[in-house]
């Protein structure tokens, strides 16, 4: 039976299925998702799975799926084929607590949170999965071992549960070293690793081919022998497929502008065929990311998803040449953004699952037009054709579905599988095609009533408004900070406010002078996300698949476009202004530039159109080597420091002063002010309210600064946080806040209208008179309704911390960096207070000091509430879960690194 969930004011969910559960196309459910306002409505049968389902292999009248969310654990599931009834799951269950069995070892125990198995499962513990996923001749369903470095072999005795029958091991290759990333980009403290990213079985079974995404490579296995070889391919091989008949072997480069080619028999590569522009080292601009790979029957061509540029590209085999081209955006002109990531070809069509918009387009191969978009789930990420069936899976299924094991927005979500009777396309196409642009605000009438209410907004905007300033701080949802704000009205949960007016005097003053957006959603989930969400206008498609082998630890380290160091001690390690060098001076770092959306970001747009602009800690796009161009490095501060819990907001706020008594106010400033995420309990560093407290100060004081200079009669500040996963909110784990403050903005306005942060960034572009970056900012709304018909440019007060200065129980490290903070003693060395938490509640490393989201929620009210207030705060939570019907996880983020 269908479950149902009561409606609240922002979410309104239909239909969270169980595993047990699928839903004809009449029942299907509905979900309005935080993130943007789109609705999604899919149709055919859906059944849940486990979070982030990226890839369907299909046989014997049996569909496979694999999910590999930021768990400890991913998943290979079985479904029956017509009905999607469950039919067991292998998990692999990877960590490297010595708790845990050795590598391989398998037992057939416990669900991924350790419960009691059922008979149709079994866990493989120290495994992990990645997104690869293939069907023999012989029913054997193959599945890549990302991070355990391995191919699994799992098959069934008759109808039985799918098991363990062998596992492939695979090693790194070394790769050319001026092939990006130009150096190994995974942990630098594990073992290098082959990372198996996607499979295809052979023409008779003999050989499966694996691509290595962490060494350019792609191997052949026997399957009988086990021996294997292996042939560099291209940068960040995602996908590999048989082409022209079988004779060839098509291998997408992630990393590079198209696809490589290989003679398989002979195993030798023929040649390279570029699907998107050729980006030499020096190239500043994004790539085109070659993804899903289709080949065409009886035909020696292969289609090519450009992700990143929204084309499809068909290639000949045996010419080398690109010989078809197909725009997939949603309407004509369309920025970027609908991420085509998966591909099947079947009955003369082209079949294309748009992560971005929530449909798969429906192509007609001989006249390369589109017939139909079919709506799904949230970000499908997988599409196969079986007979008449179209089988989706979408990686974040309708939302805040149900899961009531898990408490973080990163991985609560359960994934969709979804499957369509094609034989209702020709009488349904209209109706899902209309249906997937309205969902997305794509449709005509749509666009044009919205550019009606946005040319009015943006003729305010051009008469009153000259700068624009944008200061974003870190994980906070709006109960956890405003929840104890009267003024919100039934839009705050007191029972689960954690930072109030004590910490936040300044806060809630500029929500009382300014406009308090209530009803405001985090586009991401993730810091990973939530930087891209807030100067791109899109997260892309790279990192929407990576960040959750990041975020839980599987050996590869990657963010939205920040540099990290691969290697513990590597050289700036503790340098608080290592975001804005070239790679060339800091040694053994990542590389970003593969996560990077097609139209870059922010920065770029504003430079591109000569708008004078400077950015205060955000990171700064970098070319394929690393380096930041000297036009786009004279806009940044390059004595801001950037991510350091060793250094104060409020000496970052002095570096802002500083710089404005010296520079005339730009058209946009851009702040990063991040000491409210804190550093939770971690011995010696200041106390979690004291970082929300010195935090909330600084925000004032660089308004302050602002109101005290000639422009800002004319000035316009926006306020939000970059993700909600850290603390807990009544109405859904991705709502946070905005504040809108400024000589023009209306004092005590409580804004209700479903916004998020594209929202924001659609304002800045206005009021720069800039180009959307992406569909979603394209098709965003330009604030209104906010102003005063007459300016009060009083200076921009700043109210004293209510929160004194103290730092967490316990001994601080001999670190030098420690040292350095202000009334620190360092004893000596080994030394533990018995005040201290416990090893396993601090953060580490020293200069990142980031910790899990639910983990940082923990922390955080034990050190500023107590054990009596954090208990009561989940018991109301509890308690507001039973009495809505809906999971306790959809309402507390929270749970991994940022």
């Amino acid at each position: 039976m269908t479950r149902l969930y009561p409606p609240y004011p922002s979410l309104l969910v239909f239909g969270a299925l169980s595993l047990s559960q699928s839903v004809l196309a009449a029942q299907a459910p509905s979900a309005l998702l935080p993130s943007g306002g789109r609705l999604l409505t899919p149709a055919g049968q859906i059944v849940e799975t486990p979070n982030f389902p990226t890839q369907i292999a299909l046989s014997d009248g049996h569909v496979a799926v694999l999910t590999g969310g930021a768990s400890k654990q991913q998943n290979v599931l079985r479904f029956a084929a017509e009905t999607l009834q469950p039919e067991g799951r292998v998990g692999a269950l990877f960590a490297k607590d010595k708790k845990h069995a050795a590598p391989g070892a398998t037992v057939a125990q416990g669900d991924q949170n350790g419960g009691k198995a059922d008979d149709g499962e079994q866990i493989i513990k120290g495994q992990s999965l990645f997104q690869g996923l293939a069907a023999g001749p012989d029913g054997t369903i193959y599945a890549t071992g990302g991070n355990s470095d391995d191919l699994l072999a799992l098959g069934s005795s008759g109808n039985g549960p799918l098991r363990l029958l062998r596992r492939y091991r695979l090693q790194w290759q070394p790769f050319p070293r001026d092939q990006y990333p130009y150096r190994y980009a995974g942990d630098w403290q594990q073992t290098r690793h082959f990372y198996p990213d996607s499979v295809v079985i052979g023409p008779h079974g003999r050989h499966a081919y694996v691509t290595g995404m962490l060494a350019n490579s792609l191997a052949r296995i026997d399957l009988q022998t086990g021996v294997t070889h292996y042939l560099n391919v291209g940068s960040y091989p995602f996908a590999v497929t048989l082409a022209d008949g079988g004779k060839r072997l098509v291998v997408s480069n992630w990393g590079g502008n198209g696809v490589t080619i290989i003679d398989r028999a002979a195993w030798k590569v023929r040649g390279a065929v570029p699907t998107g522009p050729v980006l030499g080292p020096r190239s500043g601009a994004a790539g085109a990311h070659p993804t899903a790979l289709a080949a065409q029957p009886d035909s020696p061509n292969v289609w090519v998803a450009d992700a990143n540029l929204d084309r499809l590209v068909a290639v000949s085999t045996q010419t080398l040449k690109v010989v078809r081209v197909i725009d997939d955006s949603p309407y004509p002109g369309a920025p970027p953004g609908s991420y085509p990531d998966a591909l099947a070809v079947s009955q003369g069509k082209l079949f294309v699952a748009n992560a971005g918009n929530n449909d798969v387009a429906v192509y007609d191969l001989a006249s390369n037009k589109r017939i139909a978009l079919i709506p799904t789930a949230w970000y499908p990420t997988a599409v196969t054709v079986q007979g008449n069936a179209l089988y989706v899976a979408s990686a974040k299924g309708m939302g805040s579905g149900p899961n009531i094991h898990h408490q973080w927005v990163g991985n609560f979500m359960q994934g969709v599988l979804q499957r369509i009777d094609l034989g209702e396309l020709p009488t349904h196409a209209p109706a899902w095609t209309q249906a997937a642009l309205s969902n997305n605000g794509f449709s005509a009438e749509q666009r044009r009533q919205l550019a009606s209410e946005n040319a009015k907004a943006a003729a305010w905007l051009h008469g009153h408004i000259q700068h624009v300033v944008f200061i974003l701080r870190e994980n906070k949802t709006f109960d956890e900070d405003f929840g104890k704000y009267a003024a919100a009205g039934h839009w705050a949960a007191p029972a689960l406010n954690l930072y109030g007016p004590r910490e936040l005097p300044n806060l809630y003053r500029m929500a009382d002078l300014g406009a308090l957006f209530v009803n405001f959603y985090a586009d991401g989930e993730v810091t990973s996300q939530g930087h891209q969400w807030t100067t791109a206008g899109s997260d892309s498609d790279f990192l929407q698949r990576t960040w959750p082998l990041y975020y839980s630890d599987r050996g590869y380290i990657a963010n939205s476009g920040w540099t990290q160091s691969l290697a513990p001690g590597a050289s700036d390690a503790r340098n608080p202004y290592a975001i804005y060098k070239n790679l060339s001076a800091l040694g053994h770092w990542s590389n970003p530039w593969i996560t990077y959306p097609a139209r870059l970001f922010l920065f770029n747009d504003l430079l591109a159109h000569k708008v004078s602009f400077e950015d205060f800690g955000e990171f700064a796009s970098r070319n394929k080597i690393g380096d930041i161009s000297p036009a786009l490095r004279a806009h940044l501060a390059m004595d801001y420091p950037a991510w350091d819990r060793l250094i104060l907001d409020t000496d970052r706020a002095k570096v802002v002063d500083n710089w404005l008594r010296h520079h005339p106010l730009p058209r946009v400033l851009y702040i990063w002010l991040p000491d409210d995420h804190t550093a939770g309990r971690h011995p010696c560093l200041p106390s979690p309210d004291s970082y929300v407290a010195n935090n909330d100060e600084a925000t004032a004081q660089v308004i302050h600064s602002l109101s005290k200079l000639p422009g800002w009669k004319h000035t316009l500040v926006l306020l939000t946080e970059d993700d909600a996963q850290s603390g807990a909110d009544h109405i859904d784990a991705h709502r946070t806040f905005a504040v809108a403050a400024g000589p023009w903005v209306k004092p005590g306005v409580r804004v209700t209208q479903h916004l998020s942060q594209v929202d924001l960034l659609r304002t800045i572009e206005t009021v720069a008179d800039i180009p959307p970056m992406s569909q979603w900012d394209a098709n965003a709304h330009v604030l209104s309704g906010i102003w005063r018909s007459t300016p009060d440019a009083a200076p921009y007060p700043v109210l004293p911390p209510q929160v004194p200065m103290q730092r967490n129980p316990g001994v601080c490290p001999a670190d030098a960096p420690f040292r350095a903070l202000p009334e620190v003693v360092v004893p000596g060395v080994g030394q533990v207070a018995q005040s201290a938490p416990p090893p396993a509640h601090r953060y580490t490393p020293t200069a990142l000091l980031k910790v899990s989201g639910p983990e940082q929620m923990r922390q955080e009210w034990l050190a500023s509430r107590g054990p009596a207030a954090y208990a009561a705060m989940l018991a109301h939570v509890q308690a507001l879960s039973k009495a809505q019907r809906r999971p306790a996880s959809s309402l507390i983020a929270g749970q991994d690194d940022d």
